[in-house]
């Protein structure tokens, strides 16, 4: 009897751990991020045109389920050791240097000045626009694997460039689209302490950016009454090359929702995105002339956000916000006073 009652109690208990490990799991499941890619990097000459550059790196990125792409960072070093390292990134196929806004290298000269080492980031062919972009996929698997490239190179940035010092990183547009696939779906918040998304995402709800059935809203900060939906030009340079064909611009412009699982499974607030950052304090920028749907798009993502964020307003700067001298330096500002040490640490 004793021992029928001991197996009792033990199975019974064995069943509730069971249970509890099942829970644990199934917690660590939705928090487990799309795997990250591998870097073979290496040194390479910068351009001789635009900021003279400090140093210059070529790293050749390989992920899963996309060909392999090379990206090259730009770097510029303050006088003395960095006391943080931020990252910069251009909008629509990242082929630019964040330099080629009007602006742009305001931006990068304060932050030089405050002390941080600046990389910019650009997917195009040895710092000219003549390749693809960050969205290139040849085998179609969408805009979530693609963004797998920015965040395997901002992976390689923490652990090379920045090891000991404060990582942080702003974009513009699909800048910004490539920090938040990164956020949700990559791990980044191990890495970054501090993001500003500026002017977007602007496709974080892809489904809603090529399949447009939310009502329309007025947006924060330029007041136009806007929807979701991404300009059939827009889609076909920026989120048609993700896809095996014009599976965005022709969803957009004959109102078919033949593609809508894959684009919803590939927003930023997918069904299994990670909305927490425990990490990472996470500011969102937009401009008073920006008559995008990039404000709704971001708003959408920053109000679902559960940890530290912000939004804010450069009321004279258009979507593309260092076109304007006061957007570009509200970002080196919003950067060089919040990416502090103390929050990612990895």
């Amino acid at each position: 009897m004793a021992h029928r009652l001991f197996s009792l109690f033990f199975g019974s208990l064995s069943v509730t751990v069971l249970l509890f490990l099942l829970a644990v799991s199934g917690q660590a499941q939705k928090m487990q991020s799309d795997p990250l890619g591998t870097v073979r990097a290496g040194k390479t000459a910068c351009p001789n045109t635009g900021l003279a550059g400090t140093a210059c790196y070529i790293l050749d990125v390989s992920c899963s389920r996309i060909q392999d792409y090379v990206v090259y960072l730009k770097t510029f070093a303050p006088t003395n050791p960095p006391i943080g390292v931020v990252t910069l990134t251009n909008g629509g196929t990242s082929t630019a240097l964040y330099e080629d806004y009007t602006y742009g290298s305001v931006t990068i000269q304060n932050l030089v000045a405050a002390g941080f080492l600046a990389i910019e980031i650009t997917f195009g062919n040895h710092f000219s626009a003549t390749e693809g972009g960050w969205q290139t996929n040849a085998y179609g698997a969408g805009v979530r694997a693609a963004s797998c490239r920015y965040a395997t190179v901002t992976a390689w940035i923490k652990n090379n460039l920045a090891s000991q010092i404060p990582l942080c990183a702003t974009g513009i547009s699909a800048g910004s689209q490539q920090i938040a696939e990164g956020l949700a779906h990559y791990g980044l918040s191990q890495y970054l302490a501090f993001a500003e998304l500026g002017s977007g995402p602007p496709f974080n709800r892809t489904d809603e950016a090529c399949i447009p059935r939310n009502g329309r809203s007025v947006e924060y900060c330029s007041g136009a009454d806007r929807g979701f939906g991404v300009d059939p030009t827009d889609s076909r340079r920026y989120i048609d090359p993700a896809y095996p064909g014009a599976w965005c611009s022709h969803d957009t412009e004959t109102g078919s929702a033949d593609h809508q699982q894959q684009f919803l499974e590939d927003s930023v607030t997918s069904p299994d995105a990670v909305l927490s950052y425990p990490g990472t304090k996470v500011w969102f920028l937009y401009g008073g002339k920006d008559d995008s749907t990039a404000v709704n798009q971001g708003e959408n993502y920053r109000l679902q956000i559960t940890t530290t964020n912000r939004a804010g307003c450069v009321p004279e700067a258009p979507h593309l916000i260092p076109d304007a001298l006061a957007g570009a330096q509200q970002i080196a500002s919003d950067t060089i006073g919040q990416c502090t040490a103390g929050r990612a640490s990895k």
